[in-house]
């Protein structure tokens, strides 16, 4: 019996044992299908389920000022989206989302009713927008959970993808150089348009995880992926001297009630642009609220007569020829020289002889049509076109305009020959202007106008640098050093701009005064006021030209432009470290008696003076002991803004010395009175 009942559990044992064995190879033979026969296909539609290629947008590169100063850059901000061949309720959809996206119900049904593949619902969420939508999602998905759904929602396919928003945090300083772009991020003026391929960005596709409702899981790292982030521009502008020659020009503009103004400052020596102001301006932030005109940079593309001003270019030739020589006189015919019985030229006032100097000085038109006969048109027009007139510069910039110089060697009329030489009859912009007037303070060397210092990656790396480029010799170093001195009396007494020089430098200049034209005919009553001159006389490192447009209760460049210039000049000055020299003597000890002085002169402990630094400050010195006027002193120089607290000496300051500091940082200073 036992025996009959062991062989039965055996048999149970193997059966068992067998049933494994089959199961076993019933799974490693679907292990075996799954994994080796049927793996790729499986893998594949499993990523098609659980991946998707969601488009990843560019993101647009910085324009920088040259210290490094953001002037356009890309912000993250979010946009709704929607598949509108997914959604099978669009009408409760559009009822639900009208209100929060601020779209009209009819207007959002219809879109989200197209049938379309993928369609744009609301750009560019506002803050507060963003997260009302946020909020309507998360109560979606609560219902979701509490219901116990896992199917797919029409609110699954309507969400947020993040979009890189063009922002100008300097708002509209220097809005018609940056220019501006569209919802899409696309260049459409300035140097946004200029530079478009560097600094778009590449778009692409890439896979991203999906949820189990189907929507692209977008992290912040892939919405700012490097590989579609467009390169950097890096500028010569400076944006301090910019924002000086915006808000000095603002304050011309509105003392003389004119119609608007320009002022465009360079560095002779190099070329580079340290700032274009123009009024009125825009603020590229909100373009779609300024009109056409205000949106140009009308620096390079509004040509003008440029009037007397254009009088240094014809003295300069004559010179440089040698058609003349410095000491030769011309008489300037009291005021009225009839070159024909009906061709008359006038001067504003009556002068007899004079000097080329005088010319220049008193700015005489009869002396430079005189000037100009004695270079001959042929060669005059060759020295004009050698300082750019009538052609482009080739600057990297949109919409220049090359102005208008006549052929001289063509014009029949003697009256054309003469008054191109006081600026009539020929057309220029700011840029070739001030262009021109850089290269007498260049040692006679003409360069090319820079507005670009160099393109850099993502990472910061030098992509492209665009270094200062001469274009030609246009006079000698002689008669550019000539024509410094000449046109340093222009600001001297007995000149048409007395005290246009910043105190404690020199300044070399012209004044004009240019009738507009309207029509076929030269206004009386619509003028252009210009001043161009540079600083310091004998050795520039600024050249400045400011015109000022239709200017109400005086219309004389000397009296309009001039002190404008003089203000840009003095505070741009200082923004780059060049300081009058004052002597280092304390203030009470300059009260003192001669005697007294020198007597106790050896007692006397100088401190060792900042205006002499031959650059800009970049270490905060140590204040401590020293006056309020001293302290005003030393960071008016150094272009640091500063608030005083108390009276007598200064007993603390903020930021500590040796602080790293730049141009218009604030700093704190409090007094003590020392009994």
């Amino acid at each position: 019996m036992s025996y009959i009942i062991n062989k039965w559990v055996r048999l149970r044992i193997i059966l068992v044992g067998l049933g494994l064995g089959l199961l076993l190879l019933m799974v490693g033979g679907r292990f075996f299908q799954l994994q080796v026969i049927l793996g790729p296909e499986l893998r594949e539609q499993a990523n098609r389920e659980v991946q998707k290629l969601c488009p990843v947008l560019p993101v647009r590169g910085h324009i920088l000022d040259r210290r490094g100063t953001e002037l356009a850059i890309s912000t993250r901000v979010y946009s709704v989206v929607a598949h509108p061949r997914k959604i099978t309720d669009p009408a409760r959809l559009s009822q639900e989302l009208a209100p929060i996206l601020g779209i009209n119900p009819g207007e959002l049904k219809s879109l989200l009713g197209s049938g379309e593949t993928f369609v744009w619902v609301k750009r560019h969420l506002t803050p507060e927008k963003e997260e009302a939508f946020r909020t309507w999602q998360e109560s979606k998905d609560k219902q979701t959970r509490a219901a116990d759904g896992d199917g797919r929602r029409d609110e699954d396919w309507i969400y947020l993808l993040p979009e890189a928003k063009r922002y100008y945090p300097q708002q509209a300083l220097a809005g018609h150089v940056l220019g501006f772009c569209n919802i899409d991020g696309k260049g459409l003026e300035g140097l946004e348009f200029q530079f478009e391929d560097e600094l778009y960005g590449k778009p692409k596709k890439v896979q991203m995880m999906v949820d189990a409702r189907g929507r692209c899981v977008v992290t912040e790292e892939k919405a700012w992926d490097p590989e579609v982030m467009g390169h950097n521009v890096v500028l010569t502008l400076d944006r301090t001297i910019q924002y000086i020659a915006e808000k000095e020009l603002m304050r011309g503009v509105e003392k003389w009630k004119a119609a608007g103004g320009l002022v465009m400052a360079v560095r002779p020596q190099t070329g580079e642009i340290l700032a274009m102001a123009q009024v009125p301006t825009m603020d590229p932030n909100r373009f779609a609220f300024y009109p056409e005109e205000v949106r140009r940079n009308r620096l390079l593309t509004h040509a003008m007569e440029p009037g007397s001003s254009f009088k240094i270019f014809v003295a300069a030739a004559a010179l440089d020829a040698q058609a003349v020589r410095p000491t030769d006189q011309f008489h300037c015919e009291n005021g009225v020289w009839h070159l024909t019985a009906k061709e008359v030229i006038h001067d504003v006032h009556s002068y007899g002889s004079l000097t080329v100097q005088g010319i220049i000085q008193k700015s005489s038109n009869i002396g430079a049509a005189k000037l100009a006969n004695k270079v001959g048109s042929a060669r005059l027009h060759d020295y004009l076109k050698a300082f750019g007139f009538g052609s482009r510069t080739g600057i990297q910039f949109p919409g220049e305009n090359a102005g208008l110089l006549k052929n001289l060697r063509l014009a029949r009329s003697p009256l054309d020959r003469a008054t191109c030489a006081f600026g009539q009859g020929v057309s220029v912009t700011p840029l070739q202007l001030t262009m021109a007037l850089a290269a007498m303070g260049n040692e006679g060397v003409l360069m090319e106008p820079r507005l670009v210092k160099r393109i850099e990656n993502a990472k910061g790396e030098t992509v492209e640098e665009f270094r200062p480029r001469p274009l030609r010799r246009v006079l000698s170093v002689s008669t550019a050093r000539q024509m410094l001195a000449i046109m340093e009396t222009v600001t001297q007494q007995g000149g048409t701009a007395v005290g246009a020089a910043p105190p404690g430098f020199t300044a070399a200049g012209k004044t004009g005064t240019a009738q507009k034209l309207v029509g076929r005919a030269y206004s009386h009553s619509k003028f252009n006021a210009v001043f161009i001159g540079m600083v310091p006389a004998d050795n520039p490192v600024l050249a400045i030209s400011v015109i000022v447009d239709e200017p109400k209760g005086a219309i004389y460049g000397g009296v309009v432009a001039a002190p404008i210039f003089k203000e840009v000049a003095a505070q741009a000055l200082r923004v780059m470290g060049y300081y009058p020299p004052t002597p280092n003597v304390p203030v009470l000890a300059s009260l003192l008696p001669a005697a007294a002085h020198a007597q106790s002169k050896p007692e006397i402990k100088e401190t060792p003076s900042l205006a002499a630094a031959e650059g800009p400050l970049t270490i905060m010195p140590d204040l401590q002991g020293k006056t309020i006027r001293q302290v005003l002193d030393v960071l008016h120089r150094a272009g640091i803004r500063c608030r005083l607290e108390g009276s007598g000496l200064a007993v603390s300051q903020e930021p500590a010395p040796g602080t790293p500091i730049n141009p218009g940082d604030i700093c704190s200073v409090k007094f003590q009175s020392r009994l």
